[in-house]
């Protein structure tokens, strides 16, 4: 170009020169819009995520399918969970973050959780099931990330979640408000937070910021239930036995970055039950029936619970373990002599407590079979069985025998999986550490199954919901220890969908049970004119509303002989009018309710009683 001007105070005009004839013009480059470029990068990015983690989104959108076909808005309380229902409407009504005295768990965070979902969505029983459903969803996406920071594929991962999520113990809790299923979720975020922030390698902002969300989630995981205590104190001993922890600068700071939030919350909370809200009647007495047990009795449950454990292990990786049989072989070579030592001592328990529980017979309780601590699974189905007239089983001793020993092989081949890692030769493996937390969190917690079950020793041993934290730990335990096996994951996956199926069917039928029992209840006061002090309507029922009246006036049992939750939660009800699944004797049936059941071929019935001497309805 050359540039021409007439006037020396005009700037120059640039002139285009002439195309000389017969030049060759290069075509121009397209134009493309830097939107579409972003659109596309969007897209792939989108695919990426998608081929990343397209089986965990599958696994969680299935569980968010499955709580659409529960009818999880039903307006009844299950089991126990009336207890915690009950502080949450104190606070949303009253003001007052209050623990009942009939509670024996720290509560705080679950009242603040289901609070906030109460005052989104409103305040009902179905309400707090949804908040119980979202926490257990968080937990299965944890579930999910702890077992890729073990070294466990995606794949696999996914199927670590599913186990967890549509594990029938684990299925049933989550639809309720019960503290179990939201203590294990936040135990396996703390678990992630916390191996996350110890990966080995150079220290990094990242890596702190993950310790910290680990103790955050730790400390509310006590503030659910006391066991929480047991996460941060399980970390501690993991390091210090692997030389992490070092009397130095660097270990002190570590020290307080895996203890400090947890420290606040533990002293925090007693600080508040002393001083202002007042130590829970029913704590106490857990207390006290732990210093009454003696030694014998508590070396007798010590040792029922730890044969307990290792078969509700096996129940819990199942679907591993079935995965896992066509790399036997591989497990079989690998172990060490002291791994051996270990399978060796686990199998004694097995056997030892298989004979011990069958020599019981079938007079029960306790339970001679698998499951050994039936309250939300047994032989009836899902969920607990808080009514007169109970529920029919589902299966018979045959099944349970089958059962029994589906789960102790499973149990087996668990302790076989993780018994080949000890002791192997020294190579680069930066996931051992993390195992080994993992293993110390695991081992606390079987510890921390052992107050609660004070209670229920010289009865029914314990129960399964106490078990719920072993679910997540072993699941991922085993899928790491089984990382370099050949797995047949369509038949891990075919054992998932069989527990998805049951435990879906199971939980919709418990639950339409209670819903049924409370519309009876409900019908029965507010149009025969029953006064509530009359009608047994089921633990759940009595409870809710009557528990506080018949504290508050100190009403002695008005039902002798009757069942425990009379005693327990409503003294003050007479049983005029009881609600029962089948007609009792002693009372006559004065109407009848069909309900639902999707596992029960039998028609399936509610009946309204009335004592013999009582002589009309009011």
């Amino acid at each position: 170009m050359a540039t021409t001007t007439d006037d020396p105070a005009r700037p120059p005009v640039r002139r285009r020169r002439p195309i000389p004839p017969g030049a060759r013009l290069r075509p121009s480059r397209p134009l493309v819009r830097r939107s579409s470029r972003r659109r596309a990068r969007s897209a792939e990015a989108r695919r990426s995520a998608l081929r990343r983690h397209g089986a965990i989104g599958a696994v969680l959108a299935c569980y968010a399918l499955a709580a659409l076909i529960v009818p999880t808005a039903t307006p009844a309380a299950v089991g126990d969970d009336w207890v915690y229902a009950r502080s949450v409407e104190i606070l949303l009504r009253e003001g007052e973050l209050r623990v009942l005295d009939l509670s024996v768990v720290t509560l705080l965070f679950q009242i603040v959780w289901g609070a906030l979902f109460a005052l989104l969505f409103g305040e009902s029983f179905g309400v707090l099931r949804l908040s119980t459903v979202t926490m257990v969803g968080l937990g299965g996406w944890a579930c999910y990330g702890l077992c890729r920071e073990l070294g466990v594929d995606r794949g696999r991962s996914a199927l670590g979640a599913a186990a967890y999520l549509f594990n029938p113990l684990g299925f049933v809790l989550a639809f309720s408000f019960m503290t179990d299923p939201h203590f294990a979720a936040l135990l396996v975020v703390a678990s992630l937070g916390y191996l996350r922030g110890l990966r080995p390698g150079p220290p990094d902002r990242r890596a702190e910021w993950a310790l910290v969300g680990g103790s955050l989630a730790a400390a509310s995981a006590f503030l659910v239930r006391q066991q929480g205590a047991l996460i941060p104190l399980a970390v501690t001993v993991a390091l210090l036995l692997a030389r992490r922890l070092r009397a130095d600068r660097a270990g002190a700071a570590l020290f307080v970055r895996i203890n400090a939030a947890p420290a606040v919350a533990i002293v925090g909370y007693y600080v508040w039950l002393f001083f202002v809200n007042g130590v829970p009647e029913q704590q106490g007495s857990f207390t006290l029936r732990i210093r009454e047990a003696g030694w014998a009795s508590s070396q007798l449950l010590i040792e029922r619970m730890t044969f307990i454990e290792t078969m509700y292990v096996g129940l819990f990786v199942l679907p591993i373990a079935a995965a896992a049989l066509v790399g036997l072989g591989r497990l079989l070579d690998a172990p060490s002599a002291l791994g051996w030592g270990i399978v060796f001592g686990w199998a004694c328990v097995l056997i030892v407590g298989l004979m011990a529980f069958a020599a019981y017979g079938r007079d029960i309780p306790p339970m001679p079979r698998m499951p050994y601590v039936p309250q939300y699974l047994g032989p009836t189905g899902l969920g607990p069985s808080d009514l007169h007239g109970g529920r029919r089983w589902l299966v018979g001793w045959r099944a349970l025998d089958w059962a029994t020993g589906v789960c102790a092989v499973a149990s087996l081949l668990f302790a076989l999986a993780v018994c080949r890692q000890v002791a192997r030769p020294a190579r680069p493996d930066a996931t051992r550490l993390g195992a080994g937390v993992l293993v110390a969190i695991g081992a606390w917690q079987a510890i921390g199954v052992l107050p609660p079950s004070f209670h229920f020793r010289d009865w029914i041993v314990s129960v399964d919901r106490y078990l719920l934290p072993l679910l997540p730990i072993g699941v991922c335990l085993m899928l790491w220890a089984v990382r370099e096996v050949r797995l047949a994951l369509p038949v891990g996956w075919t054992v998932v969908a069989a527990f998805a199926v049951f435990s879906v069917a199971g939980t919709r039928d418990f639950l339409v049970l209670q819903g049924a029992t409370w519309e009876l209840a409900r019908t029965t006061t507010q149009q025969r004119g029953v006064p509530l002090t009359k009608l047994d309507g089921g633990a759940s029922w009595g409870g809710y509303h009557l528990w506080e009246y018949s504290h508050r006036y100190a009403i002695p049992n008005q039902t002798p002989g009757g069942p425990w939750w009379i005693d327990l939660f409503a003294p003050v009800i007479d049983s005029s009018y009881v609600v029962a699944s089948a007609p009792i004797g002693g009372y006559v049936a004065i109407d009848r309710v069909a309900h639902s059941a999707w596992l029960d071929d039998d028609a399936a019935y509610l009946y309204l009683l009335r004592r013999r001497d009582v002589a009309t309805p009011p």
